[in-house]
């Protein structure tokens, strides 16, 4: 029989049953099973409980999902608060670029713990109250630093949000239909294939993949300050 994602042991009593319980059970589900395994009869067997147990803190497979990326987001913000308050942090030796950074890095560290729930959160960005609730919470706690925001910070956080859930998709998200072919094979054959200016071209333009500084996270890098920095001229 098929692994049902159903674990030992992870039964609650029905009277003990939160939401944030049934969420966190819920997003425990993802980290080991996968995206594909959660179901709320799923839930349901782990929980030791009938669905309809849940069914008044979780009414559906939507308000499911948007649960869980809730408390995915929670963590970013708790991380992002956590480093505001441990850092010397101050107007005088921080701007707004410094502090989208390290928001880009929370929660780049936090979809790496979560691997599985990537995809879940690039679908369902912020909506929920308690996740407006967590942003402003951290924009108070930047505005009580004295570190002025750019004049569209909403825009800023979105594109920043966006570029680090595309990297990071990229980074875990297996090849869709299959395993990809080695990347090298196929540079060696298109150079093998190319005439001799397309060889000196495409030479160039691969050149820096064979230097000691070339990695996916230094193109992290490059991408976002590219984006940071770039954002005052538009």
């Amino acid at each position: 029989m098929g692994d049902t994602g159903e674990r030992k042991g992870s039964g609650l009593k029905r009277g003990h049953l939160t939401r944030e319980s049934i969420l966190r059970e819920a997003l425990t589900l993802v980290d080991e099973k996968g995206f594909d395994a959660l179901s709320l009869r799923t839930l349901g067997k782990r929980l030791g409980v009938s669905q309809a147990a849940f069914y008044r803190h979780i009414p559906d497979k939507a308000a499911l999902l948007d649960g869980v990326a809730e408390i995915i987001w929670q963590e970013v913000f708790d991380r992002c608060t956590s480093a505001l308050s441990e850092e010397s942090f101050t107007a005088g030796n921080t701007d707004w670029k410094t502090v989208f950074s390290l928001y880009a890095h929370c929660l780049m560290d936090i979809l790496h713990s979560h691997p599985n729930a990537v995809i879940l959160v690039l679908t369902h960005p912020m909506s929920t109250a308690n996740e407006f609730a967590s942003a402003a919470r951290l924009l108070v706690q930047i505005a009580d630093l004295g570190i002025p925001l750019p004049s569209n910070a909403l825009g800023m956080i979105n594109m920043v949000t966006m570029y680090v859930g595309g990297v990071a998709a990229a980074e875990v998200a297996p090849p869709a239909g299959g395993a990809a072919k080695d990347i090298d094979e196929g540079i060696a054959g298109m150079l093998a294939a190319a005439g001799p200016r397309e060889k000196e071209t495409l030479t160039d333009l691969l050149r820096p993949m064979g230097t000691a500084g070339w990695s996916f996270s230094h193109l992290f890098e490059t991408g976002l300050n590219a984006l940071l920095h770039g954002w005052d001229t538009v």
